[in-house]
Protein backbone atom coordinates (compact mmCIF):
# COMPACT_ATOMS: atom_id res chain seq x y z
CA UNK A 1 0.00 0.00 0.00
CA UNK A 2 1.39 3.57 -0.76
CA UNK A 3 2.29 5.77 1.84
CA UNK A 4 -0.70 8.78 2.66
CA UNK A 5 0.31 12.59 1.87
CA UNK A 6 2.15 12.76 4.87
CA UNK A 7 5.71 13.78 3.53
CA UNK A 8 8.09 15.08 5.70
CA UNK A 9 10.27 17.94 4.68
CA UNK A 10 14.08 16.99 3.82
CA UNK A 11 17.07 18.66 4.15
CA UNK A 12 19.36 18.84 0.86
CA UNK A 13 22.79 19.26 0.63
CA UNK A 14 24.03 20.25 -3.24
CA UNK A 15 21.98 20.69 -6.26
CA UNK A 16 20.43 19.02 -9.03
CA UNK A 17 21.57 17.65 -11.25
CA UNK A 18 24.73 17.01 -9.48
CA UNK A 19 25.26 14.90 -6.55
CA UNK A 20 22.82 15.31 -3.24
CA UNK A 21 22.67 14.43 0.28
CA UNK A 22 19.01 14.15 1.82
CA UNK A 23 18.65 14.08 5.36
CA UNK A 24 16.20 14.31 8.02
CA UNK A 25 16.95 13.63 11.22
CA UNK A 26 19.26 10.43 11.69
CA UNK A 27 17.87 9.40 8.00
CA UNK A 28 19.64 9.94 4.90
CA UNK A 29 20.18 9.74 1.34
CA UNK A 30 21.80 10.25 -1.81
CA UNK A 31 20.69 11.31 -4.91
CA UNK A 32 21.99 12.40 -8.56
CA UNK A 33 20.98 12.27 -11.99
CA UNK A 34 20.50 8.70 -13.57
CA UNK A 35 23.09 9.47 -16.49
CA UNK A 36 23.50 11.95 -18.54
CA UNK A 37 21.09 10.94 -21.11
CA UNK A 38 18.44 10.56 -19.62
CA UNK A 39 16.53 13.06 -16.23
CA UNK A 40 15.66 10.34 -14.17
CA UNK A 41 16.97 10.60 -10.42
CA UNK A 42 19.10 8.12 -8.83
CA UNK A 43 17.77 7.41 -5.09
CA UNK A 44 20.26 5.46 -2.68
CA UNK A 45 19.01 5.11 1.02
CA UNK A 46 21.93 5.04 3.82
CA UNK A 47 19.31 4.80 6.72
CA UNK A 48 15.31 5.51 6.81
CA UNK A 49 12.10 4.55 6.52
CA UNK A 50 9.02 4.87 3.73
CA UNK A 51 8.17 8.71 4.73
CA UNK A 52 11.69 9.20 4.63
CA UNK A 53 12.04 7.82 1.00
CA UNK A 54 8.84 9.15 -0.10
CA UNK A 55 9.71 12.84 0.72
CA UNK A 56 13.27 12.37 -1.42
CA UNK A 57 11.28 11.21 -4.10
CA UNK A 58 9.13 14.18 -4.05
CA UNK A 59 11.98 16.31 -3.72
CA UNK A 60 13.99 15.05 -6.16
CA UNK A 61 10.87 15.27 -8.74
CA UNK A 62 10.42 18.83 -7.47
CA UNK A 63 13.84 19.52 -8.98
CA UNK A 64 13.41 18.59 -12.52
CA UNK A 65 13.64 14.96 -11.92
CA UNK A 66 10.79 13.15 -14.46
CA UNK A 67 11.23 9.95 -12.18
CA UNK A 68 13.41 8.39 -9.60
CA UNK A 69 14.87 5.45 -9.41
CA UNK A 70 15.94 2.77 -6.74
CA UNK A 71 19.39 0.48 -6.56
CA UNK A 72 18.97 -2.60 -7.97
CA UNK A 73 17.52 -4.49 -4.90
CA UNK A 74 16.55 -8.14 -3.47
CA UNK A 75 13.26 -8.74 -3.29
CA UNK A 76 13.46 -8.40 0.37
CA UNK A 77 14.13 -4.79 0.68
CA UNK A 78 11.12 -4.17 -1.74
CA UNK A 79 8.87 -3.42 0.99
CA UNK A 80 9.64 0.23 2.09
CA UNK A 81 10.23 1.57 -1.09
CA UNK A 82 6.68 -0.23 -2.15
CA UNK A 83 5.27 1.83 0.78
CA UNK A 84 6.81 4.66 -0.35
CA UNK A 85 4.62 4.60 -3.69
CA UNK A 86 7.53 3.14 -5.58
CA UNK A 87 6.44 0.83 -8.33
CA UNK A 88 8.31 -2.47 -10.06
CA UNK A 89 10.12 -1.56 -13.22
CA UNK A 90 12.68 -3.52 -14.52
CA UNK A 91 14.02 -7.12 -13.19
CA UNK A 92 17.81 -7.34 -13.58
CA UNK A 93 19.38 -11.08 -13.69
CA UNK A 94 21.70 -11.98 -10.40
CA UNK A 95 24.06 -14.41 -11.21
CA UNK A 96 26.82 -16.17 -8.97
CA UNK A 97 29.98 -18.50 -9.53
CA UNK A 98 32.10 -19.88 -6.95
CA UNK A 99 36.25 -19.47 -7.07
CA UNK A 100 36.71 -22.92 -5.56
CA UNK A 101 38.24 -23.67 -8.82
CA UNK A 102 41.07 -21.87 -10.86
CA UNK A 103 39.47 -19.77 -13.32
CA UNK A 104 40.83 -19.99 -16.85
CA UNK A 105 43.51 -17.47 -18.51
CA UNK A 106 42.99 -14.74 -20.25
CA UNK A 107 43.43 -14.69 -23.89
CA UNK A 108 44.17 -11.35 -24.03
CA UNK A 109 46.41 -8.95 -21.52
CA UNK A 110 44.58 -7.14 -19.29
CA UNK A 111 46.46 -4.57 -17.22
CA UNK A 112 45.53 -2.37 -14.20
CA UNK A 113 44.56 0.96 -14.46
CA UNK A 114 44.39 4.05 -11.66
CA UNK A 115 41.30 6.02 -11.50
CA UNK A 116 42.20 9.01 -13.27
CA UNK A 117 41.56 6.44 -16.40
CA UNK A 118 37.72 6.94 -15.51
CA UNK A 119 36.92 9.24 -17.82
CA UNK A 120 38.33 6.99 -20.74
CA UNK A 121 36.67 4.27 -19.66
CA UNK A 122 33.64 6.76 -19.64
CA UNK A 123 33.89 6.58 -23.02
CA UNK A 124 34.28 3.03 -24.24
CA UNK A 125 30.48 2.66 -21.72
CA UNK A 126 28.61 5.45 -23.46
CA UNK A 127 29.94 3.83 -26.87
CA UNK A 128 28.87 0.33 -25.65
CA UNK A 129 25.92 0.86 -23.72
CA UNK A 130 22.19 3.00 -24.87
CA UNK A 131 20.33 5.60 -23.11
CA UNK A 132 18.81 4.40 -19.51
CA UNK A 133 21.51 1.81 -19.38
CA UNK A 134 24.84 4.05 -19.35
CA UNK A 135 26.68 4.78 -17.04
CA UNK A 136 27.66 8.64 -16.19
CA UNK A 137 31.30 9.87 -14.52
CA UNK A 138 29.34 9.94 -11.21
CA UNK A 139 28.01 6.08 -11.85
CA UNK A 140 31.63 5.14 -12.61
CA UNK A 141 32.82 6.62 -8.92
CA UNK A 142 29.92 4.87 -7.43
CA UNK A 143 30.98 1.30 -8.82
CA UNK A 144 34.78 1.89 -7.47
CA UNK A 145 33.91 3.35 -3.92
CA UNK A 146 30.75 1.11 -3.71
CA UNK A 147 32.96 -1.93 -2.21
CA UNK A 148 35.49 -1.15 0.67
CA UNK A 149 38.15 -1.91 -2.37
CA UNK A 150 38.24 -2.12 -6.04
CA UNK A 151 40.78 -2.89 -8.91
CA UNK A 152 39.78 -0.82 -12.80
CA UNK A 153 40.93 -3.30 -15.19
CA UNK A 154 41.66 -2.67 -19.08
CA UNK A 155 42.57 -4.60 -22.58
CA UNK A 156 44.28 -1.40 -24.37
CA UNK A 157 44.70 -0.98 -28.03
CA UNK A 158 47.39 -0.76 -30.49
CA UNK A 159 47.95 3.03 -28.69
CA UNK A 160 47.86 1.92 -25.54
CA UNK A 161 44.81 3.76 -24.51
CA UNK A 162 41.87 1.61 -23.35
CA UNK A 163 39.39 -0.36 -25.32
CA UNK A 164 37.57 -2.85 -22.71
CA UNK A 165 37.23 -2.17 -19.13
CA UNK A 166 36.20 -4.16 -15.79
CA UNK A 167 35.74 -2.84 -12.44
CA UNK A 168 35.66 -5.33 -9.90
CA UNK A 169 34.86 -4.34 -5.91
CA UNK A 170 35.60 -6.73 -2.89
CA UNK A 171 34.17 -7.66 0.05
CA UNK A 172 35.13 -10.01 2.91
CA UNK A 173 34.21 -13.34 1.06
CA UNK A 174 32.49 -11.60 -1.70
CA UNK A 175 33.43 -9.99 -4.59
CA UNK A 176 31.44 -8.12 -7.22
CA UNK A 177 32.07 -7.63 -11.03
CA UNK A 178 30.45 -3.84 -10.88
CA UNK A 179 30.88 -2.65 -14.66
CA UNK A 180 32.05 -4.49 -18.02
CA UNK A 181 32.40 -2.97 -21.15
CA UNK A 182 33.90 -3.14 -24.28
CA UNK A 183 33.99 -0.66 -27.22
CA UNK A 184 32.22 -1.65 -29.84
CA UNK A 185 34.94 -1.20 -32.85
CA UNK A 186 36.91 -3.97 -30.31
CA UNK A 187 33.79 -6.11 -29.92
CA UNK A 188 34.06 -9.70 -30.97
CA UNK A 189 37.44 -10.59 -30.36
CA UNK A 190 36.70 -12.23 -26.57
CA UNK A 191 37.99 -8.99 -24.70
CA UNK A 192 35.21 -9.50 -22.89
CA UNK A 193 35.57 -12.83 -22.16
CA UNK A 194 39.21 -12.22 -20.95
CA UNK A 195 38.26 -9.55 -18.66
CA UNK A 196 35.42 -12.16 -16.41
CA UNK A 197 38.51 -14.53 -16.50
CA UNK A 198 41.12 -11.84 -15.38
CA UNK A 199 38.75 -10.36 -12.34
CA UNK A 200 37.46 -13.93 -11.46
CA UNK A 201 41.38 -14.94 -11.11
CA UNK A 202 42.50 -11.76 -9.42
CA UNK A 203 39.16 -11.81 -6.77
CA UNK A 204 40.22 -15.73 -5.88
CA UNK A 205 43.73 -14.49 -5.59
CA UNK A 206 42.59 -11.90 -3.13
CA UNK A 207 40.67 -14.03 -1.17
CA UNK A 208 37.19 -14.14 -2.19
CA UNK A 209 35.07 -16.87 -2.02
CA UNK A 210 32.75 -16.59 -4.76
CA UNK A 211 31.62 -13.63 -7.19
CA UNK A 212 28.37 -11.84 -8.34
CA UNK A 213 27.03 -9.89 -10.75
CA UNK A 214 23.84 -8.67 -12.43
CA UNK A 215 22.68 -8.14 -15.59
CA UNK A 216 19.75 -7.03 -17.99
CA UNK A 217 17.58 -10.06 -18.99
CA UNK A 218 17.89 -9.45 -22.57
CA UNK A 219 21.11 -9.10 -22.75
CA UNK A 220 21.20 -12.53 -23.86
CA UNK A 221 25.07 -12.63 -24.96
CA UNK A 222 26.10 -11.17 -21.88
CA UNK A 223 24.24 -13.98 -19.99
CA UNK A 224 25.74 -16.48 -22.00
CA UNK A 225 28.88 -15.92 -21.54
CA UNK A 226 28.72 -15.66 -17.91
CA UNK A 227 27.23 -18.53 -17.85
CA UNK A 228 30.11 -19.74 -19.86
CA UNK A 229 32.54 -18.95 -17.48
CA UNK A 230 30.73 -20.54 -14.11
CA UNK A 231 28.12 -18.27 -13.66
CA UNK A 232 24.65 -19.34 -12.55
CA UNK A 233 21.22 -17.55 -12.35
CA UNK A 234 19.87 -17.16 -8.60
CA UNK A 235 16.45 -17.77 -8.72
CA UNK A 236 15.60 -14.51 -7.00
CA UNK A 237 16.48 -11.26 -9.37
CA UNK A 238 16.57 -8.06 -8.69
CA UNK A 239 14.47 -5.33 -9.37
CA UNK A 240 15.05 -1.44 -9.65
CA UNK A 241 11.70 0.30 -8.52
CA UNK A 242 10.25 3.63 -9.72
CA UNK A 243 8.83 6.64 -8.53
CA UNK A 244 6.85 8.66 -10.39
Amino acid sequence: MALADNRIKVAVKGEWPEPMTLRRGLARAEARRWNTAVDDASLRLTRGGPAFIASCAETLLGFGATAVFSPPLPSASHRQWLTAGFEHSVSLALMRTSLDQKPHTPNHLVVEQESEVLEQFLAIDQAAFSGFWQFDLHGLREAVDSTSSSDLLAIQGPDAEPVAFAIVGYGHAISYLQRLAVHPDWQGQGMGRSLVRSVLRRARAKGARAMLLNTQFENEAAIKLYRDEGFSLLPDPLALLKFG
